[in-house]
């Protein structure tokens, strides 16, 4: 939604509503800043006032610029566009969550709260046809002993953890500097208060070496349980053991609240907690249904490519036919028509699925699919997605089907930083903090670009750094599936949380599956 160059305008969730809907979907779930707008014939509307009942924004008391209205061009927090979430899904059709101790707005407001969701479902009557209910608690930490940690006081052999916010290069990566460069002192100001610093001392040097430090957020796998003495992590101690205040202590230091939120729906993914945290407990099921390279390539590189997926080729068929005219558009599209062959497909095939559902800790949800039309042209202002980034959302994973064969140089393939997705973010709340420079990404990570033939796929998990590749001249057409741990997205729908989980602009399925039926 364009806004001209002027400062935020009126924005809410109910002229979020209204624009959703004249768009198709079923509702706004809210509104953002973007800080690269859409340009060319859009309308610089400035605000809107609807009362969400609307059936289109022109009903609407719209707000126009005009000569006498201030613009704001010296406040670098304020975008050329305001962004508007839509979805096509509401809380009650997500696997469901049974709340108990304190309450979920605590979570957002001290960092000594936390949530744990169970890893698996309260046990149903077989052949119950409710939606699977997860336990979620939130609880306050304490850390347990007598000692307090300081630098100076009686811990003080651990020596301070790193502070990453305090180097001026780490501006550097990211793409919107002015704002960042906000968002950096104000967390370097925090960071360095006298709490922080008391609570530093209680990393242990040991933990300091696990983990993998940088400009924009924590690597924290060899921190993960049994991991030391590994390929991947034979500078920490195989008999290494970290105690669960350290892990909290870096939680509560480091991270945004939303950040923080994101840590702990995604523990059981990360492998902290769940299945992935005990020895060989998904070795059965990845074996028996060969899913264990697929697992393997996603938890060590965050993709994976599907050379052979056994797609037939009316599946492809069928989709090319729902995009119709807009497969071969000038412009970006996406449909969100039924497609039963590709629905069979997807409940059928059991190697993805398990391979998907051990990478989320045993439980997942199939949210929905949709067809998408790139372009032959495309411009990084007019593309969203042209910038590196990941989705603001943690882990999750997004199967892409290729439609048509996809050029590496000429056919905008999806770049993914290989790698990348291990890392916990220290920011999630703006969409600037998620957008990094090109160079500070290639110096950091290897690249891979995914091209392919006609019915190749690959998976891989958004919270990789990625990006599209508007550099081009043959336009690309997709399938694009979404997944996501279980009880995620309906703990994040309930909190009404500005969190793209799941993504809206889907056709809504919300399949749940689990190794258990596998293993059953």
């Amino acid at each position: 939604l364009h806004q001209g160059e002027t400062s935020e305008g009126h924005w809410s969730v109910d002229e979020a509503d209204v624009i959703c809907r004249q768009l198709g979907l079923r509702r706004g779930v809210s509104t953002m800043r973007m800080e690269n707008g859409l340009g060319g014939e859009a309308l610089p509307i400035f605000g809107a006032m609807c009362n969400g009942t609307e059936s289109s924004l022109v009903e609407c008391r719209l707000q126009v610029q005009d000569e006498e209205m201030p613009a704001c061009q010296d406040d670098a927090r304020l975008p050329a566009a305001a962004g508007i979430r839509c979805t096509n899904f509401v809380p009650e059709e997500q696997p469901q969550i049974a709340m108990s101790g304190a309450g979920l707005s605590l979570l957002l407001k001290d960092s000594a709260y936390r949530v744990a969701c169970a890893s698996e479902p309260i046990p149903q009557e077989a052949n119950a046809a409710e939606k699977p209910t997860f336990q979620c608690v939130v609880h306050l930490d304490t850390l347990d002993g007598s000692e307090v940690c300081t630098i100076d006081g009686p811990c003080g052999h651990n020596a301070a953890a790193p502070n990453p916010f305090e180097d001026v290069k780490a501006l550097d990566a990211f793409v919107f500097k002015e704002p960042m460069d906000q968002c950096l002192q104000k967390t370097r100001s925090e960071f360095e208060s006298a709490a922080s610093r008391e609570r530093l001392g209680q990393i242990s040097g040991e933990l300091q070496k696990a983990v993998r430090w940088s400009e924009i957020g924590l690597d924290l796998t060899c921190a993960l349980p049994g991991r030391g003495g590994s390929r991947q992590c034979g500078h920490v101690s195989e008999d290494a053991g970290f105690d669960a205040s350290e892990l909290i202590t870096l939680r509560s230091l480091y991270f945004s609240p939303i950040a923080r939120l994101l840590f702990d729906l995604d523990s059981d993914v990360i492998g902290f907690t769940g299945r992935k945290a005990a020895v060989d407990t998904l070795a059965e099921a990845l074996d028996r249904d060969g899913a264990r390279e697929m697992f393997e390539a996603l938890e060590e590189d965050g993709v994976a490519k599907l050379l052979d997926p056994g797609l037939s080729p009316s599946i492809l068929s069928e989709a090319l036919e729902a995009l119709g005219e807009s497969a071969t558009a000038d412009r970006l599209a996406a449909v969100r028509t039924p497609l039963p062959l590709l629905e069979d497909w997807l409940r059928s095939n059991t190697k993805l699925q398990v391979a998907i559902a051990a990478y989320f800790g045993g439980h997942a949800v199939l949210h929905g699919y949709k067809v998408v039309h790139l372009p032959a042209k495309l411009t990084p202002k007019a593309f969203i997605s042209a910038h590196w980034h990941h989705d603001r959302a943690g882990r999750r994973l997004k199967l892409f089907i290729l439609l048509n064969d996809v050029d590496e140089a000429e056919g905008h393939p999806t770049q993914v930083a290989k790698g990348s997705h291990k890392l916990s973010y220290y920011w999630h709340e703006d969409f600037e903090q998620s957008r990094y420079d090109d160079g500070y990404v290639q110096s950091k990570f290897e690249t891979v670009k995914m091209a392919g033939n006609k019915g190749m796929a690959y998976i891989f998990d958004t919270n990789s750094i990625h990006k599209g590749t508007p550099e081009g001249s043959l336009g690309r057409n997709v399938i694009v599936v979404e997944y996501h741990q279980a009880a995620k997205c309906g703990l994040i729908s309930t909190m009404g949380l500005n969190i793209p989980c799941p993504s809206g602009d889907q056709r809504p399925l919300n399949w749940h599956f689990s190794l258990d039926e596998r293993l059953a």
